[in-house]
Formats: structure tokens, C-alpha cells, sequence
């Protein structure tokens, strides 16, 4: 076998490594979140927001989903981020506040968390495991009433793209909030496989195109 043909034959190999490893992620099973109840994170820092209503008074560069008035069952989508956005304000490891706008006189003010989640490049990377319901501690502005995470983005491409997803129903009041904060840096977070799998791929295409260079030079 010539060492044109062998190159060749490795070059495949490696592509298809590569492919193998960008359709990982999507096979692979989401890392679980837990959802925490309890007046964790004051009102004041409810920012940035990635689903909420109109007093989360984000950063001008970072936008947020406005849930529509009186939604009471739903499933929405954040607007989609980079890595590097959310990086840039939070960090690599963090939290998601939820804050109720509940009214306590009907049912309690239940509120069904039926699942919260967060996408990369299109493949759900984190995700609750269970729906969780969830009740006002503080109605109105103050605390928060319950957390989830935490969530980490390390080994991700600061291009990657991000978007988080609530369904939820029994709303009964005004419009939730769900906003980042950075996580203590006591607090672990799982790595993503999947990041671990990009950054694999990455590394085995600049291999293929740096082979192929070289025997386009030398042809």
C-alpha cells in the first residue's frame, strides 16, 4: 500500500472520528439539574434575565424572552447566546434563579416547573429531571423562591450557541423570571461531555486539513 493511500485511508479515519464525536452529543444523556426552593437570591440581582417580564433591566447587550401577560401554561425559549456571552457575565459556573409572580390564594400559588433546560449548538446539554412544583416564599419583589443548577460551561467554544427552555404551568399572576447568577467558586459543576467531544473533533479536523496541505505542497 503506498503512503498516498495510507494517508488517504488515515484521513478518512479521522473524519470519521470527528463525525462520531459532533453526533455525540446528541445521543448522550442530558446532566441532571436539581431544583432548589427557598429566598436564595435578593430581587436586586435578578439580572441578567433570560426569560422574564419587563423589570429584569438587563445589560442593552444582552436581550431576555418577555413572557406574554397572564400565561398560564407554556414552553419557551431564551433568545439563543454564545458562550462568550454568557461567560462574560456570569462566568463559567452558575445558577438559574426562578422568581414567582404567583398568587398565594389560589391552590397555594402553585407553580409547575415541568422542565427547565439548556441547549448547546442545538442538543440539550443540561436538563431537570422531574417536573418540580414550586410556591411563593416571598410574592411579589424581594427573593427568589427556588434555583436550579448549577450549570457550567467549561471546555465549551466561546462561539457555541445557548438557549434555555422553561415549560411550565399553573401560572396565576404575573410573568416568572429566570435569571443567571454566578455560582460560588466552592460549588462544582459537572463538565460536559460533549464540550470535551468538540474540542476532540476540533483538534482531529486541523490534523485532516494540515495532511491534506502537505500533499497539495508536495503534489
Amino acid at each position: 500500500m503506498s503512503r498516498d493511500t495510507i494517508g488517504r485511508a488515515a484521513a478518512a479515519g479521522i473524519l470519521g472520528v470527528v463525525a462520531l464525536a459532533w453526533a455525540a452529543p446528541a445521543s448522550a444523556d442530558p446532566i441532571a439539574l436539581a431544583v432548589s426552593s427557598g429566598p436564595s437570591l435578593p430581587q436586586k440581582l435578578n439580572r441578567p434575565c433570560v426569560i422574564g417580564d419587563p423589570s429584569c433591566h438587563n445589560p442593552a447587550s444582552f436581550s431576555y424572552t418577555r413572557l406574554p401577560p397572564h400565561d398560564g401554561a407554556d414552553k419557551v425559549n431564551s433568545p439563543t447566546y454564545t458562550v462568550d456571552q454568557l461567560r462574560n457575565l456570569v462566568g463559567d459556573t452558575f445558577t438559574v434563579g426562578v422568581d414567582l409572580n404567583q398568587a398565594p390564594g389560589h391552590n397555594g400559588g402553585a407553580y409547575s416547573l415541568l422542565a427547565f433546560t439548556m441547549s448547546v449548538n442545538g442538543s440539550v446539554l443540561y436538563s431537570t429531571s422531574s417536573a418540580t412544583t414550586l410556591t411563593p416564599i416571598n410574592p411579589g419583589n424581594g427573593y427568589s423562591d427556588a434555583t436550579i443548577g448549577s450549570f457550567s460551561l467549561a471546555g465549551l467554544p466561546g462561539s457555541a450557541k445557548v438557549v434555555f427552555t422553561t415549560t411550565f404551568s399553573g401560572g396565576t399572576a404575573g410573568r416568572e423570571q429566570y435569571f443567571l447568577r454566578d455560582a460560588p467558586a466552592s460549588t462544582p459543576a459537572a463538565t460536559p461531555e460533549p464540550a470535551s467531544m468538540i474540542l476532540i473533533g476540533s483538534g482531529l479536523v486541523g490534523t485532516a486539513i494540515a495532511w491534506r496541505r502537505r500533499r497539495s505542497a508536495q503534489a
